[in-house]
């Protein structure tokens, strides 16, 4: 077989060469795997971190800065490259190309990319990017931080000003719960917290977290729960209604073995079921009541 040659350098090519009349340089130069520009603006959440794709906010995976930026990256600005998944890439960050603001946030980079094809890496190209990133807020961040954005309302309620300790602790257990649970959901939150008359309201940003902490109060509290929703508006696409949801927690001002007087008789808390308390007295006598009798003046 005739030995073939590269007809821009003369170099001596093979069947690997991917073009006949070019070697595998050659034809990169003319021919390169993928091209980027020069310039690529990022967008990136102030707060929690997302980067934005067109109007989607995309949740990173990585936990450190500069992996993020590399994340982002790809899947922005590479993974659209390679709609056939043929190529493999590398990106590395120079430091010395770092400019911050004088909030010492990372305003710009330099990126060195290179990409090969993943079934022939003697085939590659290799790009320099100045990433400039730009800093906003994403629509949950703006949530957290207006205070004003929720679906339910959670309205916690003692007898009166004797029990509001009980508030406060149930309240550390809630915020402790949300903690430990939804820690990587932070569209699970508390919006806001304002004070009323025997008690608070929670402001909560979705009605599953709601359901959710009610149902770990169950297992610790007696309480009377009553719920009601709020028509607030329609949604147009879907052709259904929008409604708030509130749930009243009226906590039981009573525990078990405790002492209470009812018509200048005394009484033990027996049991605490689900919706009754049986009493006895000292002739051990049983009494039933509601739980709505003990928020009775």
């Amino acid at each position: 077989m005739p030995r073939r040659f590269c007809a821009i350098c003369g170099k001596t090519i093979d069947d690997k060469s991917p073009h006949f009349g070019m070697c595998t340089s050659c034809y990169l130069k003319e021919n390169p795997l993928f091209e980027l520009p020069i310039k690529f603006n990022l967008r990136m959440c102030l707060d929690c971190y997302r980067y934005s794709k067109r109007e989607e906010w995309i949740k990173p995976e990585e936990k450190e800065f500069l992996s993020i930026i590399k994340e982002a990256i790809y899947k922005t600005l590479l993974k659209p490259l390679d709609k056939n998944d043929v190529l493999t890439f590398s990106m590395d960050i120079d430091d010395t190309s770092l400019v911050f603001s004088s909030k010492d946030l990372i305003t710009s980079l330099d990126m060195k990319i290179k990409g090969y094809m993943s079934d022939n890496l003697s085939i590659s190209n290799e790009e320099i990017v100045k990433i400039n990133i730009s800093y906003d807020l994403c629509n949950n961040c703006v949530n957290v931080r207006g205070g004003n954005f929720f679906s339910s309302i959670l309205q916690l309620r003692v007898k009166n000003f004797n029990y509001f300790n009980l508030i406060k602790n149930v309240l550390d257990e809630i915020n402790e719960y949300i903690d430990k649970e939804y820690t990587d959901d932070d569209k699970q939150y508390i919006s806001k917290i304002t004070d009323q008359k025997n008690g608070v309201d929670v402001y909560l940003s979705t009605i599953e977290l709601m359901n959710h902490i009610i149902s770990y109060l169950k297992a610790r509290y007696q309480f009377i729960l009553k719920r009601t929703k709020k028509l607030v508006g329609r949604d147009i696409q879907k052709g259904k209604g929008i409604y708030r949801l509130k749930a009243l927690i009226r906590f039981l001002p009573i525990n078990k073995n405790d002492i209470i007087k009812i018509n200048n008789q005394n009484f033990i808390v027996d049991k605490i079921l689900k919706n009754k308390v049986i009493l006895r007295n000292n002739k051990n006598e049983k009494l039933v009541k509601e739980f709505g009798y003990f928020f009775n003046d």
